[in-house]
């Protein structure tokens, strides 16, 4: 298992998968962190929307475009980046999809997001927190320096980033810094 995109409020799950009610979804998906409100649409309502044509299928379109988007950077930078740019880049896209500089976050959990061996994650968390980007206890992880640690990530944060929040119309409430 390897993550491919990183969902929050300004997105859904399954939107893919709805599309064509014959085929199946072409992946999972799993829940990382508590929210406090989460909507859900069956295939039939979602696919009636989208045939409106009207302001729900702009958003979704928009959307889609967005998440084949990011999918497309997620798997780029998995190929091509450094485990310490991908470990960086995983954690403020958590940070802005949980809306939080706090969050539950096990170093098996980022390894698998990562598609890399646990030791590597150990390895690279453990720099961070040295150079005081981060603190990593317990199955919890903080931001610190949310400024510096774009600065370790690669660029594809920043690509994802705009892609999602072309979405709203550049109108995604600003995201927690610290």
């Amino acid at each position: 298992m390897v993550e491919v995109a990183t969902i929050g409020r300004e997105g859904a799950v399954g939107v893919l998968g709805v599309m064509d009610g014959a085929v199946p979804a072409p992946s999972a998906a799993m829940v990382q962190g508590e929210t406090a409100t989460c909507y859900r649409m069956n295939a039939v309502t979602y696919r009636r929307e989208m045939d409106r044509r009207g302001p729900f299928y702009e958003l979704m379109t928009r959307y889609q475009y967005a998440l084949i988007g990011t999918i497309m950077q997620s798997t780029a930078c998995n190929a091509i980046h450094k485990v310490e740019q991908r470990l960086a880049r995983w954690l403020l896209l958590a940070r802005d999809r949980m809306e939080s500089n706090d969050f539950p976050l096990t170093q098996e959990f980022a390894a698998m997001m990562l598609a890399v061996a646990r030791p590597p994650v150990s390895i690279v968390a453990g720099t961070l927190q040295k150079a005081g980007l981060i603190t990593y206890r317990h199955g919890r992880v903080r931001i610190l320096d949310g400024t510096r640690l774009e600065a370790a990530s690669c660029e594809c944060y920043r690509v994802s980033t705009t892609l999602l929040q072309g979405v709203m119309g550049g109108s995604q409430k600003a995201q927690p810094r610290a």
